[in-house]
């Protein structure tokens, strides 16, 4: 079989406007594929901020509760913005920062606990006191969370900020460390 000029342009315009829609239709997919993920990347980032600023603010608010020995101003507050967050949390976070936020959740949930069992002592009223073993199970309790707080924020700075790679080494990225944080 022969191809004439006119058969081969045919069949040279087919394949080249193939080619062209192919290019076209791959070109528009990968690019809605890396719009789709820069908006979850930028809804996931606004979570991992408000998850710091929450982790920080109930932080204050338990630093003020185990040296005043009562709830202060704003917790239900703070408590509600914690529900919130845990839900955004379930929608974007990967399994190692959902495991980190429930270890903080536990460990929240212990000193609040040990705090209750302090307050509601019979037969004594309860006062911030190292010789009670009850305040110093609460204190203790506290530490543990700070602990599980700071390893929390540890995980989410490592997603927000990741690791890169120049000329084969890896540079991790060090955010700003306040003193006694870390």
């Amino acid at each position: 079989m022969t191809l004439n000029p006119a058969t081969a342009a045919i069949i040279g315009m087919s394949l080249g406007a193939v080619a062209s829609f192919s290019g076209a239709w791959l070109t528009q997919h990968a690019t809605n594929r890396r719009e789709r993920e820069n908006r979850v990347w930028t809804r996931c980032m606004a979570v991992y901020e408000e998850a710091m600023i929450v982790v920080h603010r109930l932080g204050d608010l338990r630093a003020e509760l185990s040296v005043e020995g009562k709830w202060p101003d704003g917790t239900r507050a703070a408590v509600a913005d914690a529900h919130v967050l845990a839900a955004r949390l379930e929608i974007y976070a990967g399994s190692t920062v959902l495991d980190a936020h429930w270890a903080t959740f536990q460990a929240m949930r212990a000193w609040i606990e040990a705090w209750q069992d302090w307050d509601s002592q019979e037969g004594t009223n309860p006062r911030v006191s190292r010789t009670d073993p009850r305040w110093r199970e609460f204190t203790e309790l506290v530490e543990k969370s700070e602990e599980a707080d700071r390893q929390f924020l540890r995980i989410l700075r490592k997603e927000v900020h990741g690791e890169r790679k120049e000329r084969g080494v890896v540079w991790k990225w060090r955010p700003f460390r306040r003193t006694g944080t870390e």
